[in-house]
């Protein structure tokens, strides 16, 4: 069993490359961890972490031993928790970290049903825009549409969603709808800050793909700030189709160049690996699943919406 206890802190260390954060979130004493992880050296009879003044990286053997291990720990954990009492699982406080407008518009509404069904459940709800380390900020779940977190993490997809070029008929009438990408250079745009492509905005259109640099009169870490500056005729705007949908029906909003597509993008949970929050935080992740497949349709219900 302490065997199994200093993998365990080994895997901990490994993910965060820190003892003394470690030890806080495993909720003892930095030179326990220190212990634990030196034992399970000298039982296999090699260095796993290099340690510098400052931070923690793995060796060559404790990268290898950390990819072999980890998925059989996991499993253990799924086995122990499905032996366990389901009730048990759903007690206590879950932070959750997601994007201001999703989170305000989308999230939490989906989310009060599972906690009406776990009244044992508190939730602490964080919004941000800006890329998250779950694990270091000690987050159950980061719900994000941005590239990977590095470190050892559990990612799971919950929906695809469409990115829509849009901006309001009154900017439109005054300066005009470009009709090729390369005439968004001529426009004000507006930009979201962490963009992977940063202002290169792509389109396709059939088996073709443009690129065109944009000068954006507006870069914001916002899409809710996106969308009232596009809706105020402010510039042309990208953004998600789940964010404007009742904007375009009701026509607040049009969409620009319609015969060209934009990357279609992916919102999924970011879970680090911790073995007191891995039952709840399934479950939680496929009821938001379920229900998120829904409640954000893509860019082909827009028509059926109009009619």
């Amino acid at each position: 069993m302490s065997h199994l206890l200093n993998i365990r802190t080994f895997l901990r260390v490994a993910e965060l490359e820190n003892f003394s954060e470690s030890a806080r979130q495993l909720g003892i004493s930095k030179s326990v961890v220190t212990r634990r992880v030196r034992e399970l050296e000298d039982a296999l009879g090699t260095p796993l972490l290099m340690r510098t003044t400052r931070r923690v990286r793995l060796t060559e053997s404790g990268a290898l031993y950390r990819q072999h291990v980890a998925g059989l720990v996991e499993e253990l954990d799924a086995l122990e928790a499905n032996l366990s009492d389901d009730q048990l699982q759903f007690r206590g406080l879950m932070r959750l970290s997601a994007p201001t407008a999703f989170g305000t518009r989308i999230l939490r509404p989906v989310l009060a049903d599972f906690f009406r069904q776990h009244p044992e459940l508190t939730l602490e709800l964080v919004l941000n825009d800006q890329p998250v380390n779950p694990a270091e900020e000690g987050y159950d779940i980061a719900i994000t549409d941005r590239s990977a977190i590095s470190g050892q993490f559990q990612e799971e997809p919950l929906f695809r969603f469409d990115l829509v070029c849009c901006a309001s008929p009154a900017y439109l009438a005054a300066r005009g709808a470009p009709q090729e990408p390369a005439q968004l250079r001529e426009h004000d745009c507006i930009q979201y800050l962490y963009n992977d492509s940063g202002h290169d905005w792509r389109f396709t259109r059939g088996e073709d793909s443009f690129r065109v640099l944009v000068h954006p009169r507006l870069s914001t870490n916002s899409g809710a700030i996106m969308r009232d500056a596009a809706l105020a005729g402010e510039g042309i705007a990208v953004l998600p189709y789940f964010l404007i949908r009742d904007e375009l029906v009701s026509g607040a909003l049009s969409e620009v160049l319609p015969g060209f597509r934009l990357p279609q993008m992916t919102m999924k949970a970011v879970l680090p690996r911790r073995r007191e929050t891995l039952r709840r935080s399934r479950q939680l992740v496929e009821y938001l699943r379920l229900e998120l497949g829904t409640q954000c349709p893509q860019r082909g219900a827009l028509r059926e919406a109009r009619r």
